[in-house]
C-alpha cells in the first residue's frame, strides 16, 4: 500500500539523505530512523555530511517547521531510473518494472543490483556502473565495454534476465531504424508536442593546398546506416512529457477545472475557436495513444465538450490532487513544499500508470517508420500496483 508521510517526516528524510547519500536508496521508515538516530547539534556532522549546505537548509526547516513557522524549502524526490521505468511500463514488463520502483517494500537501487547479480565482486564505483547501465539502455555500446571489459556479454545476459523487457525494447527500437525510409523523422506526443529529427552522414572532402593533401569532414544531411538516436530521441521525448504533465497536474489551474465540470453537462461538438482544434486534437491523440493529457482541461467548455466523453474527463479531473501547489524539477527530479510530498507522489505514480495503461510505444512507432508496425506488451502490470508504488518517486 502506499505510505503516507507527514511534512515533518518527509523532512526528516531529507535530513538523512543530505546527511548521508547512501539513504536516497532507503525506505522511508529506513531514512527516518536514520534522522532519529543523528545529533542535530553535532557541528561536526554538517561538516563530514553528503552535502553540508543541503543538510544545514533541511535542518533549519525541519526546526521551523516543528515551531510551526512557514517555510519556503522545498523537498527533493527523485525518480528510481527514469529511463528504466518508461522501458519497463510501455511494454508493462513486471520484472522489469521491479527494479525502477516497482517493489514498494524496498527502494532498489537497480544499478547496484544488476551489477551486484553479475558477482564480479570487483571494484567498480556506482558512478561507473551507473554510467554504463544508463547508456546501454539507450543503445550504447562503447561505455559497457568500456566499464566491463571481458565481462561485457555477462552483462548483456544479465540486462536481458533481470529487465528482460526492458532490454528487449532497447534492442528492438535501434532495430527500428530500419523500418524508416528517410533520414528524417517525426511524431507527436499525447499532449500535441510534435518531435522532428533530421539525421546526417559523415562526407569526407580530399583537396590539396600547397601540394600537400587533405581531408575535411563534414556531415550533411541523409540517412545513415546506423541511427542510434532513435531509441533515445523517443524515450526522452516521453520523459519530457511526463515533466510536462507533472506541472500541469500539479499546478492546475483550479478555475478552469470548475469551468469545465460546469460544462459537463454540454453536447455542443463546434469546430469554431483555437480551443475546439485543440480539445480534438488531443481527443484524437488520446483515441490513438489510450494516454489523455491533462492539457486538454485547458481547452474544453461549453462548446467543445460534445467532442469528448465526458465520463473520461470526469475521471481525469478525479486523479488531479485536492489543492494545486508549486512544484520545481531538474528533469526526473521533482521538488516541492514538504507537506505536498504525498501528492506529488501520487501525480507521478498516476502519470506512469497511464503510460503503462496506453499504447503510446506502438503509436509512436508507427509515427517514425510511415507504416504500422508490431509494438506488444510483454506482460501486465496491474494498474493499483503502479498508483500505490512507494518508490517511484523518491
Amino acid at each position: 500500500m502506499f505510505q503516507d508521510l507527514t511534512g515533518i517526516e518527509y523532512l526528516k528524510a531529507e535530513i538523512a539523505c543530505k546527511e548521508d547519500k547512501a539513504y536516497e536508496k532507503a525506505t522511508w521508515d529506513e531514512r527516518i530512523a536514520h534522522y532519529d538516530s543523528l545529533d542535530m547539534s553535532n557541528a561536526k556532522m554538517y561538516k563530514n555530511a553528503s552535502d553540508p549546505i543541503g543538510l544545514r537548509a533541511s535542518s533549519i526547516a525541519l526546526d521551523a517547521a516543528i515551531n510551526a513557522e512557514p517555510t519556503g524549502y522545498m523537498i527533493s524526490l527523485d525518480a528510481c531510473s527514469s529511463g528504466l521505468q518508461i522501458l519497463s511500463l510501455l511494454v508493462s514488463c513486471p520484472t522489469s518494472f521491479k527494479l525502477c520502483g516497482g517493489d514498494s517494500s524496498a527502494c532498489i537501487d537497480s544499478y547496484v543490483s544488476i551489477y551486484d547479480s553479475m558477482n564480479l565482486h570487483g571494484s567498480l564505483t556506482r558512478k561507473q556502473v551507473k554510467a554504463a547501465i544508463m547508456t546501454s539502455l539507450y543503445g550504447s555500446v562503447a561505455m559497457p565495454e568500456l566499464t566491463f571489459g571481458e565481462n561485457v556479454d555477462l552483462f548483456y545476459e544479465t540486462m536481458e534476465t533481470m529487465a528482460p523487457g526492458a532490454w528487449d525494447l532497447n534492442m528492438g527500437l535501434q532495430e527500428l531504424w530500419d523500418e524508416v525510409p528517410t533520414g528524417e523523422y517525426s511524431w507527436v506526443l499525447p499532449d500535441n508536442f510534435h518531435a522532428n529529427i533530421e539525421t546526417k552522414v559523415k562526407e569526407v572532402e580530399h583537396f590539396t593546398f600547397l601540394g600537400a593533401s587533405f581531408e575535411l569532414a563534414k556531415k550533411l544531411a541523409g540517412r545513415p546506416k546506423f541511427h542510434k538516436g532513435l531509441g533515445p530521441n523517443l524515450i526522452h521525448s516521453i520523459d519530457g512529457m511526463v515533466v510536462r504533465e507533472m506541472y500541469r497536474r500539479c499546478m492546475f489551474d483550479a478555475a478552469k477545472v470548475l469551468k469545465v465540470l460546469n460544462s459537463i453537462g454540454s453536447r455542443v461538438m463546434q469546430m469554431k475557436t483555437k480551443d475546439d482544434h485543440m480539445v480534438a486534437k488531443l481527443w484524437s491523440h488520446y483515441l490513438d495513444s489510450g494516454f489523455l493529457s491533462v492539457r486538454i482541461l485547458d481547452h474544453l467548455n461549453d462548446t467543445n465538450m460534445g467532442i469528448v466523453n465526458t465520463k473520461i474527463i470526469e475521471d481525469l479531473i478525479m486523479t488531479l490532487p485536492m489543492k494545486a501547489f508549486e512544484i520545481v524539477s531538474i528533469h526526473d527530479c521533482f521538488r516541492c513544499h514538504a507537506n505536498n510530498g504525498n501528492a506529488l507522489r501520487r501525480q507521478y505514480n498516476t502519470v506512469m500508470a497511464d503510460i503503462n495503461d496506453s499504447t503510446i510505444l506502438a503509436t509512436m512507432a508507427d509515427m517514425v517508420a510511415g507504416k504500422s508496425v508490431k509494438a506488444r506488451k510483454v506482460g501486465t502490470i496491474p494498474r493499483d500496483e503502479i498508483l500505490n508504488a512507494n518508490y517511484m518517486l523518491a
